[in-house]
């Protein structure tokens, strides 16, 4: 009886400690300044799109050799703050050591290349899944209980994570935190 106790008590520790309960209302333990972070909440992981890959985004070219090569052009911003799409995204990754994914980026301007052996539709979810980032309808990353606009070309879009992706569009995603929350 004790040694139940005495484990279920180590259970509610580790539980507490990974934010996966909250037992003693302090909605800051789990806070971070970081303002790309505020909208976590402390109640648990986020769920993400990117937790499951699509299958374009285990796509490794091993080669320069592609029947298919475009520039899709993207940008988020982030309570009005624009976000920087981290160079080398897709490149040299687990599932593609030594070569790049399908999706990728040479540096931070948010051109997406995206080249295959082979002509596909390539929706936006496979970009996001190739960084590892969440993205639909719900919200972008870790951004979540906001407003999350789309537009494609400058005309209002909401594709999202489906958005077939196409040579030169100009893709910009906004995320605006409610406020009072």
């Amino acid at each position: 009886m004790v040694f139940t106790a005495f484990c279920l008590a180590s259970l509610v520790v580790v539980l507490e400690v990974e934010g996966i309960v909250n037992l003693y209302g302090d909605s800051d333990s789990n806070s971070n300044d970081d303002d790309q972070t505020e909208n976590i909440p402390t109640d648990g992981p986020l769920e993400s799109t990117a937790d499951e890959v699509h299958p374009f985004g285990e796509a490794c070219l091993t080669t320069h050799d592609v029947a298919m090569h475009f520039h899709p052009y993207l940008t988020i911003v982030i309570d009005d703050v624009e976000f920087e799409i981290p160079d080398g995204t897709g490149i040299d990754t687990e599932i593609c050591p030594g070569a790049m994914h399908m999706t990728h980026t040479h540096d931070a301007s948010g051109k997406i290349h995206v080249e295959g052996h082979s002509v596909e539709e390539v929706p936006l979810e496979v970009f996001f899944d190739v960084w590892g980032m969440h993205f639909n309808e719900s919200g972008i990353m870790d951004y979540r209980n906001g407003t999350i606009e789309m537009t494609v070309d400058g005309q209002p879009n909401s594709e999202f994570q489906n958005l077939i992706l196409a040579d030169n569009q100009n893709i910009v995603i906004t995320y605006t935190s409610n406020q009072g929350e």
